[in-house]
């Protein structure tokens, strides 16, 4: 924050989003889909849940392989109990030999640009495939600290 003459107006820089941020953050999200699946190559599709209020919601991992070094990896969340509300999708690009994972699309709708004129067609804000890879980012931290097995155990009681 900047105060200028002390009139008591305080200006504050634009955040503006580098390429080094988002090189960081999507290094950092290879190494999270990693930890969350660690054998991502051999595993076509895998299912967990995770915790929604008192209720649980479905997450759907399915992979495929687009060339020798990169990766597609499709994430789909829906609610069990709330059919309105809406299911995150989202399209993940891994890049092996770069060890950086990235998002491509995201509820449908596909971001290249690093950074978007405002206003746009589509809305997006400035920094949004910035805020996107972030979204991916924290999803994953919740998905590792909070995921639960999709496994039943009925126990017999004696």
């Amino acid at each position: 924050m900047i105060n200028r003459d002390n009139t008591g107006i305080t200006l504050r820089k634009r955040a503006k989003t580098r390429l080094k941020d988002i090189l960081y953050l999507c290094e950092n999200n290879y190494f999270k889909v990693k930890s969350l699946v660690p054998r991502l190559e051999e595993i076509d599709k895998t299912t967990f849940l995770l915790p929604e209020g008192d209720f649980n919601s479905r997450v759907t991992l399915s992979t495929s392989k687009e060339s020798k070094h990169t990766s597609l990896l499709e994430i789909n969340q829906s609610s069990f109990f709330n059919s309105r509300s809406i299911a995150t999708k989202m399209e993940v690009v891994i890049y092996h030999d770069l060890k950086m994972a990235e998002v491509r699309k995201f509820n449908g709708k596909r971001q290249f640009w690093a950074r978007n004129k405002y206003p746009n067609k589509y809305m997006f804000h400035k920094d949004e495939k910035f805020q996107w890879n972030k979204f991916l980012s924290e999803w994953l931290e919740f998905s590792i600290k909070e995921g639960l097995a999709d496994i039943y155990i009925e126990l017999e009681r004696t």
